[in-house]
């Protein structure tokens, strides 16, 4: 056991309180990843002296520090520092890099909603996937008295469009299996017959099926799903670019896909924000460096997403993402932002 260790689990453990007021201070040899997790626990607790020492030594840090560790941190080791700093700081900087992490408790957003200055509440509004989860981050929005036009208009489109698409997926189980079944062999080979004979051919002709993509595209959806199983590469290209995204995404989930073929997918303009959802949340993929790129790059890719992949990208593509005025302008300024940390 190295000594840093060592050392963190005789603070954790207690015994020792001259040790545990210089780690309240910040006075140990501890990296920052290990010692601000423990002022953090020495702030919440019992011991007065302790808990005073630790909170003067957490709010003395500089913002620009405590918003690198914050969006560094270590999952395990992340909850009570987001939710420490999200109470006790108005820094922008560090309660931005708090919004944008993917693991922050949802009460955490509801907290910070009511006082968000309005140049983060786009962050916050980008954080979709915490949005359907938990609707009451947009009443929580409501109340903040710095409440932007821009919000007040974003938090109504939500409500008309993305809440009730969400509310309309939840559909009864019976539609759903109608709608997400694969037809049977059979039925899928009568179905291609069929567009043969009926339907004129048009646009890029796969090999395998012998059909069009304009033939592919009016087969029903439960043809498309199955067909999606173990699809050719060139029937791949048509069908991840289908207008139905579940087809499309069961391309993704269906077949072996080569890391250069999902990295042409993940700069592609002309597939559903679902398929690029999908790819970045397979870890496998998500560990090459082109493709997280290539998502970051891409017009098409939702903002939110976009903005949670700039913190690995290298400072030479951040400065051309800081240029590039196909994408949002959040993203743009959020790839400036890393530009500018990264540079120092």
């Amino acid at each position: 056991m190295s000594e840093e260790v060592s050392l963190a689990l005789r603070l954790r453990e207690g015994g020792d309180r001259r040790l545990r007021l210089l780690a309240a201070r910040g006075l140990v040899p501890l990296a920052a990843e290990e010692l601000v997790p423990i002022q953090v626990e020495l702030a919440a607790g019992d011991d007065g002296e302790l808990a005073a020492a630790a909170q003067e030594a957490l709010a003395a840090m500089d913002p620009n520090f405590t918003a690198r560790l914050i969006r560094d941190l270590e999952r395990a080791k992340a909850e009570p520092v987001l939710r420490h700093f999200a109470r006790s700081s108005s820094s922008p900087l560090i309660l931005e890099e708090i919004l944008r992490r993917r693991d922050v408790p949802h009460q955490v957003l509801l907290e910070l909603a009511p006082r968000l200055p309005a140049t983060l509440q786009e962050t916050l509004l980008l954080r979709q996937d915490a949005i359907v989860e938990t609707p009451g981050i947009l009443e929580a929005l409501e109340d903040n008295p710095q409440l932007s036009a821009f919000s007040q208009r974003k938090i109504q489109e939500y409500r008309d469009h993305l809440l009730h698409h969400h509310a309309t997926a939840k559909a009864p189980a019976e539609e759903s299996v109608k709608v997400d079944a694969e037809a049977k062999a059979g039925e899928v080979e009568t179905a291609l017959a069929e567009v043969k004979e009926s339907v004129a051919p048009g646009g890029e002709v796969d090999e395998i099926t012998g059909l069009s993509e304009h033939q592919i595209r009016i087969l029903p959806v439960s043809v498309r799903l199955s067909l999606a199983r173990g699809a050719s590469r060139g029937l791949r290209s048509i069908l991840i670019r289908d207008h139905h995204p579940r087809v499309a995404v069961a391309v993704l989930k269906h077949n072996l896909i080569a890391d250069s073929e999902i990295e042409q997918i993940a700069a592609s303009r002309v597939v559903a924000e679902e398929v690029l959802e999908a790819i970045s949340t397979t870890r496998e993929w998500m560990r090459k460096y082109p493709i997280v790129l290539a998502l970051a790059r891409n017009p098409k890719t939702p903002p939110g997403l976009a903005m949670r992949l700039l913190s690995r990208l290298s400072v030479r593509d951040l400065r051309l993402l800081a240029r590039d005025r196909n994408i949002a302008d959040a993203v743009r300024r959020s790839a400036q932002h890393f530009y500018t940390i990264k540079q120092r």
